[in-house]
This record gives C-alpha cells, sequence and structure tokens, in this order.
C-alpha cells in the first residue's frame, strides 16, 4: 500500500444532470465580499462543473467552477441558511443549474 494519495482519491456527491425545466441559478462574478470563506459541502472534481456550499458572514452562497483548471468562480446570490441549502439540494438533484 503507498502512503501518497491524490486529491481525486477521496469522491463527494455527483450532481445529477440537470433537467430539461431546470431553475436557472443566478451565476455572477464572484465579489471579495468577506475574509473568510467555510466550505460546507462540495461535489467531486472528477465532474465539471465542480460545485461548492459556502457560509462567510452569517450568509450562504454557491460557487460554481468551470474551465480545464477549474480557474473560473461563479457565485449564486447570498441568502439565509434555509434557501441556500435548497437551492444545493436543488442542483445535486438536477433540478436547477
Amino acid at each position: 500500500m503507498s502512503d501518497s494519495f491524490s486529491y481525486f482519491d477521496f469522491h463527494s456527491d455527483h450532481p445529477a444532470r440537470p433537467h430539461k425545466r431546470a431553475l436557472r441559478v443566478d451565476w455572477q462574478q464572484s465579489q471579495d465580499r468577506c475574509p473568510q470563506v467555510r466550505v460546507r459541502e462540495h461535489t467531486c472534481m472528477c465532474l465539471r462543473p465542480v460545485y461548492e456550499l459556502c457560509t462567510a458572514g452569517g450568509l450562504w452562497f454557491m460557487r460554481r467552477y468551470t474551465g480545464e483548471n477549474l480557474e473560473i468562480m461563479v457565485e449564486s446570490p447570498w441568502t439565509p441558511a434555509g434557501p441556500a441549502r435548497a437551492l444545493w439540494m436543488r442542483v445535486l438533484t438536477g433540478q436547477a443549474r
């Protein structure tokens, strides 16, 4: 057994393919609003795009990473925890993109 590992050795949830009538998320350019952001959940790095459910400054939001090296990042609107978690579940189940 090797002591070395890669980031791809640890898998997370894979979001479902978006439904035909999936809600379109209002993705916006990232604003540097808070010095610290906590990533609460994330999708697997083996599929693109990669999503993160984040919290900062008492609000919650999602990040979406695209591009060959995940260099393009956009954010959903910042909301209280309930609506953000509901949107997160919609993305995971293919009901939002």
